[in-house]
Parts: C-alpha cells; sequence; structure tokens
C-alpha cells in the first residue's frame, strides 16, 4: 500500500509539473481542464497497471513434495527447552511492543473523521443559504439574494449575490457572465470531486497542487467568457476593485480567486497554433513513459509458467483420483481397494500422461500417504496433486508436484551414516542405534532425501493473499513476520515460495492459521539452500532421528509425543534411565570424557521434554537432576571444576546464581529474580553480544524464575509478569550452548523451526 501511495503522489505531482511547465500559458483552458483531472483520475490509476515485461527463459520444474505438507503434528525445535512464547535477538514481545500501528491508524481516522464533518458542514451551510435566502431567475440563471454585501460566487447551479448589489443595478454583465460560465461549465463538481478525495487522502499533496491548478483554470475559462462582453481594461478594472472582497467557503467558485498577475496576464495571452500542436504531440511520449515507469512490473516467465501449468491440464494428461483412508485402504473409481492392489491398478495406467490426485483427510497418518508415494515411485507414477478431502487446500490443489526419486542407497548411507537413531521396539521402549545396526525395513523409512528446491515464484493473486492474516502465518527469508510487512515486499522479489497447509490439530496459540508460507528473496534463497549454505550435507552424531516401525513415522530433533499424558509418561520413562545411568559408579566427576558429554546429552534432552510438559502436569514429575550432583560446576581462567557446596570458598559462591528463594511472600520472591533477570537481559541491548557465560547465568534464573512460578497459587501468578528466554539451548558435542536466531546454521534452523 505504501508503495502504492508513493508512485500515485509522484505520478500526480509530475502530470501538474508537465501542465504547468509546457501547457498552463496556452490559451486552451478546455484541454487544461480535462487534462488535470485525467490526471487526478490517472494518477490513481495507472500504479494499478501491469506491463510485462522480458525475463530469461527458464526451464519449468515441478516443486519436489514435501513430507510436512501432510504432517500432523507440528515439529518442535530440537533440544528447545522454551515454551511457545520465544521471541528472538530483536523482537519484542505482544506486552512490550508499542501499537506505533493502532496509534497511526488512530490518528489518521481522526482527521479524516473532522475533514468528512467539515465537508458535510460546508454543503449544509450553503444549501441552508438556499433555502433561506430569496431567490430570482435572472438571465437564465438561479440567483439567491443575500442580505449581507458580499462578492459573488458560484455553487452548482446557484449564483449567490447581494441583495442590494443586485437591487441598484450593481451587477456589471461581465460579472454576470463570469458566474453563469461557472455554473454552465459545472464547475462546483470537479472542486466537490477534489474536496472528497481530499477527505481520505488529506496527506496527499499532489491533490492540494491539482484543486489550485483546476480552481484557477476555472477562471482562466470565465474570464475568456466574461471578456466578450466588456473591454479588457473595464473588466480588470472591475476585478481589482473587488478584489479586498473574501469569500470564506472552500466548495464555490469566487470572482477574485487568484487574482494574481498571472490571471490578469492570462486575459490578453495568445497562443500559437503551430506551437500548440507542437507541445500536444510532445505529450504522448512523455505520457507513455510516466505509464510505463510507474505501471507494476511482471517478468513473462511468471505468466508463462501459469500458462504452462495450465496446459498440463489441457493436454493428453488424465487426472486419476485417489481417496486414502486411515487404515491404508484406498478409493479409487468409486471401489474400496487395499494397497496391496495398488500396483495392479498403476499397471493399467498411462505412467507417462497421468496425475495422480491424492486426496486425504487430517486422520490419514503420514506413514500411509508415505506408503501410498512409495508404491507410486517404484511403478514409475510420479506426478502427483494433493488436496485434503474437505477441500481445505485450496491454492496447492492444482498445483503438480514431482515426487522425490526413489533414495539411491549410496546416498542414503552417505546422509545417515553419522546419525544417532532412536528405534522404537515392540514394547514401546526406544533403543538407541548407528545407522549400521538398523534393519532394511527401518533404512527403508529414511526416504527423505533433502533436496534444494527450486524456483518457484507465486503469482500476483497468491502474493496478495498472503496479506490475510486469518489465513496465513508468514516467514520471510526463514523469520517470521507480520502479514502488513509483505506491503513492503515486491512479489517479483519472491524467487521461491513453500505453502503448507497445517491440520487443525497441529496449529498452536501463536500460529491458529490455517496456512504457513516461507517466501524466499533471491538472498535469502541462496543463503538457506546455495551452494554455500550446507544444505544437504551429511548428518552428524549429534543429529537424533526417533523411528516409529509401527506407524512408519519417523522423528527428527526429538520424541513423538503422542498427547499431553504420553509426555508425562514419555519423559518418566527417559528419566529412569538416566538416572540409572547417572547412580552407575564411578561418580560423573571421575568418569571418562565421552561418558561425561553423554549424560550431559541426556540431561539436557530431558530437559527439552520437561518443559514441553503441561503445567498443570508438571507436578506430577520431578525436575532432572544435573549429572554432576550434589557437586557444583565452576569455572576459572577457562578451566571447568566440581566442589561439593561446604568446600567452597567466598569468592566462588559469588559465582554462583542465586538459589530460589524460600520466602514465604513468593510473588515478592519472583520479583527479586525477574528484576535480576531482566538487568542483565538489557544490559548491552544486543543478545549477540552476551558470552555463552551471560546466556547460561540468564538460564539458570529463568529456570529459578519457572519454579518459583510453579509455586505460586492462581491469584499471586496474575501479580508477576511471565518472562521469554531469547536463546535457544542446543547440545552441540555433549554441551549445552545458547544461541540468538541469527547464530544458528542452516540445519540448526531447520531443526528449530526458525
Amino acid at each position: 500500500m505504501m508503495e502504492y501511495l508513493l508512485k500515485s503522489m509522484l505520478c500526480l505531482v509530475l502530470l501538474l509539473l508537465i501542465h504547468r511547465l509546457f501547457l498552463q500559458r496556452e490559451v486552451m483552458h478546455q484541454f487544461n481542464r480535462f487534462f488535470l483531472l485525467g490526471a487526478v483520475v490517472f494518477s490513481f490509476l495507472i500504479p494499478f497497471n501491469s506491463i510485462e515485461v522480458a525475463a530469461e527463459k527458464e526451464e519449468i520444474t515441478y516443486s519436489e513434495f514435501s513430507e510436512s505438507d501432510f504432517s500432523n503434528e507440528f515439529v518442535l525445535p530440537e533440544h528447545s527447552l522454551l515454551p511457545e512464547t520465544i521471541s528472538v535477538e530483536t523482537a519484542k514481545t505482544p506486552d512490550q511492543a508499542f501499537p506505533w500501528n493502532e496509534v497511526f491508524w488512530g490518528i489518521y481516522s481522526l482527521i479524516t473523521l473532522v475533514l468528512l464533518i467539515r465537508f458535510i458542514r460546508n454543503i449544509k451551510v450553503l444549501m441552508d443559504q438556499v433555502q433561506q435566502n430569496l431567490k430570482v431567475t435572472y438571465k437564465g440563471m438561479t440567483l439567491v439574494l443575500l442580505p449581507k454585501a458580499s462578492l459573488p460566487y458560484t455553487f452548482l447551479k446557484f449564483v449567490f449575490v447581494s441583495k442590494t448589489d443586485f437591487e441598484n443595478g450593481g451587477l456589471a454583465d461581465a460579472i454576470i457572465e463570469h458566474e453563469y460560465t461557472h455554473v454552465k461549465e459545472g464547475h462546483s463538481y470537479d472542486i466537490i470531486f477534489l474536496e472528497a478525495l481530499l477527505i481520505p487522502f488529506w496527506f496527499h499533496p499532489g491533490l492540494y497542487l491539482a484543486k489550485q491548478a483546476i480552481r484557477l483554470n476555472h477562471e482562466f475559462i470565465a474570464d475568456q467568457k466574461a471578456l466578450k462582453t466588456t473591454s479588457l481594461h473595464s473588466y480588470q478594472k472591475m476585478l481589482l476593485a473587488l478584489a479586498s472582497q473574501e469569500v470564506r467557503f472552500s466548495l464555490v467558485s469566487n470572482l477574485n480567486f487568484s487574482l494574481t498577475k498571472k490571471r490578469l496576464k492570462m486575459m490578453k495571452q495568445q497562443s500559437n497554433p503551430f506551437q500548440k500542436w507542437a507541445k500536444l504531440l510532445v505529450m504522448i511520449p512523455v505520457l507513455g513513459a510516466l505509464v510505463y515507469v510507474f505501471s507494476e512490473k511482471v517478468t513473462a516467465h511468471q505468466e508463462k509458467e501459469k500458462a504452462e501449468q495450465e496446459e498440463v491440464f489441457k493436454s493428453t494428461e488424465i487426472d486419476e483420483g485417489f481417496t486414502l483412508k486411515s487404515d491404508g485402504s484406498f478409493v479409487y473409481q468409486n471401489e474400496n481397494y487395499q494397497l496391496s492392489q495398488l500396483p495392479g491398478i498403476l499397471e493399467g495406467l498411462d505412467k507417462e500422461n497421468t496425475i495422480i490426485n491424492i486426496i486425504a483427510s487430517s486422520e490419514v497418518k503420514m506413514g500411509v500417504i508415505q506408503d501410498f508415494q512409495r508404491i507410486l515411485r517404484e511403478t514409475g507414477v510420479n506426478k502427483v496433486k494433493y488436496q485434503s478431502s474437505t477441500g481445505e487446500i485450496q491454492l496447492a490443489a492444482t498445483k503438480v508436484f514431482n515426487l522425490a526419486p526413489i533414495v539411491n542407497n549410496k546416498e542414503r548411507d552417505q546422509y545417515y551414516k553419522n546419525a544417532t537413531f532412536f528405534v522404537e521396539n515392540e514394547s514401546g521402549d526406544l533403543e538407541e542405534k548407528s545407522y549400521q545396526m538398523l534393519s532394511d525395513e527401518e533404512k527403508k523409512m529414511l526416504s527423505f532425501f533433502p533436496v534444494a528446491p527450486g524456483a518457484s515464484s507465486p503469482t500476483l493473486e497468491e502474493f496478495e493473499s498472503f496479506k490475510n492474516p486469518e489465513d496465513f502465518a508468514v516467514w520471510l527469508d526463514g523469520k517470521h513476520i507480520q502479514n502488513s510487512e509483505l506491503e513492503m515486499v515486491k512479489y517479483s522479489q519472491i524467487v521461491h515460495v513453500f505453502n503448507s497447509f497445517v491440520h487443525a490439530n497441529a496449529r498452536s496459540e501463536k500460529f491458529p492459521q490455517d496456512h504457513q508460507v516461507h517466501l524466499y528473496t533471491e538472498e535469502g534463497f541462496e543463503k538457506t539452500y546455495g551452494a554455500s549454505s550446507g544444505f544437504g550435507e551429511p548428518l552428524t552424531k549429534g543429529d537424533k532421528l526417533y523411528l516409529y516401525p509401527a506407524e512408519n513415522r519417523v522423528n527428527r530433533g526429538k520424541p513423538w509425543v503422542k498427547d499431553a499424558k504420553s509426555a508425562v509418561s514419555v519423559y518418566q520413562e527417559m528419566n529412569d534411565k538416566y538416572e540409572k545411568f547417572r547412580k552407575v559408579e564411578p561418580h560423573f566427576i571421575q568418569r571418562s570424557e565421552e561418558e561425561q558429554q553423554k549424560l550431559q546429552a541426556q540431561f539436557s534432552e530431558l530437559g527439552s521434554l520437561y518443559f514441553r510438559i503441561p503445567l498443570e502436569l508438571k507436578g506430577t514429575v520431578s525436575r532432572p537432576i544435573h549429572p554432576f550432583a550434589p557437586y557444583l560446576k565452576l569455572e576459572s581462567d577457562g578451566n571447568v571444576y566440581y566442589k561439593l557446596a561446604e568446600d567452597l570458598t567466598a569468592e566462588e559462591k559469588s559465582q554462583l546464581p542465586p538459589p530460589p528463594s524460600v520466602s514465604k511472600d513468593k510473588v515478592e520472591a519472583y520479583h527479586q529474580l525477574f528484576l535480576k533477570y531482566e538487568w542483565i537481559r538489557m544490559e548491552g541491548r544486543r543478545y549477540s553480544n552476551k558470552t555463552q557465560e551471560e546466556r547460561a547465568y540468564m538460564y539458570e534464573l529463568y529456570n529459578a524464575m519457572q519454579d518459583q512460578y510453579m509455586a505460586m497459587n492462581p491469584i499471586q501468578r496474575r501479580q508477576v509478569k511471565r518472562v521469554n528466554y531469547p536463546f535457544i539451548p542446543l547440545n552441540e558435542n555433549g554441551h549445552l550452548t545458547f544461541k540468538v536466531v541469527d547464530e544458528l546454521t542452516p540445519e540448526q534452523r531447520a531443526f528449530s523451526g526458525c
């Protein structure tokens, strides 16, 4: 919107400048009138105009389908110990952000309302004068006789004159002809049109300049007619005698408007016909250039891509619909089939010219869709469409995807060989395995292989729909933005778009929209998926994948938490294993570095699970115990060492974060922790400048506040302010580190959903 208004303003100002320099001095006032009115109208319309510009020819490729399109569960960030309300480095939390947007619209609405009231009041005052005063018909005009001395002026079909001047014959024929011209030409409608536009666009400088130019041109027209009834000298002398009088209505045409040297000079101006036509001819390319400059540029490849996509459906290709059911069966041509029958059906189809339309409801598990896709790949059918059985997926319902090819075993082995796997056994326990320990069936579950997506620019219609905050949550270059911020982005700048439908059971309070849209500019796309981005590089030992063969499901970064109650059982189960390993002799501080890192990693993962347990269920479990307890972890000159609390020196005690307060006044204790936390958080302002020690200290304070908050009753909780932890906890080589979003690698961003 801002770009449109700036274009409109600049376009009108340039058109008025052209009029001022080339047309105003010429005696062609009727042309100038419609040029000025047309300039106002077209300055609002030209920015809407689209012009197709040439673009380099690109090979159109189908988008690779991502499994997340039909994921029934939103995967939380890996090792995240934070609640949903996490904020990043430069973002303010909702209760901190000053509502500039509301203030701006409030001021705009107030000024617009005042101007609207003024506009209506001016019309009412003039119409009251018409109703309350004597009216007479004189030389084909309706004169309104005013009781007080007044300069003649015109509004609509009425000419307002002084009753005394009329009765004493003080109205010269030239003045009557001047006002009659305003009535006959309908000049009042031009003024009303401009005044009405200035109500919502009161900030538009071009409209004020246009109003001045149009009213002056009205006077040129009326003066030209009046001079046919009297001499130039007499008319000018008559106007100068009336120059001291004033009319205080913005909607009327009055006799002495802009009575300047320019207007007096124009009365005797003569135009050279050849010069006049030459200027008009020069105007044609000038106006053409303005239309080109201020129109919206649309690259040819976007229209071509859309046309080629439509051609897919108009060609010989056949659309075959398959409706998937939650039990693994499917419906084809109104008949029920089992998945084992799918290869036989596909063998009877023309694989080169068939598009498979996969229809699935939110109840269909991802594993069912993956099995269906696997059979399509194995039989050589690759072109598919996806839509919800309820018609929920609108934008992607007609888009054709190419299924990713079957992963080459060598490439798969290379990608996954260093990762850590946890496989659910028949009893429901998670067994840790290396890639080499996985069975062939378990390896087949790893069908997804990251491939950098190709360019896929949105259409203008799609881009405009993304501005609706009710339907779309939007990310630009990996960073979540408000939908209104798209007003500052040209849709032609977007080189890649990924729009996924979010099922009802996967939506969150923070992102309740039906769709999540990821947009990338050329710079952001290169940074995320380019050659130097690291995207698609083999996984490391720190990358954890959780396999659930019974559900044919793979989770990356964290275990699958099926519901709120199972979150407690999963945590309790992992905590029992952790405690058993932690209590094995020798103590943590005497173990090898490898075992210490393993214990630290388990503790970090437990913390992630603990903070995802709903608040009302946290009281049923205990927090994970540090692996080095009862010792305390200290650091000096970059070296880490451990000591018991009773052995600490005064200097070492000063390094420790304050313990949770045992004060009876829980609210006051929370406030004390809050003040310390905020003091450190605000110091230096920029989170990225803080050391790992400061981030860890903030984390300890944050956890202490969470404990204090949980100890409060509902009434006490309403008296305090919750805080967000601005860093993302990550486990790197067995050590807990804290990073802001800008410090994350592309892989870490993907894990964390940033």
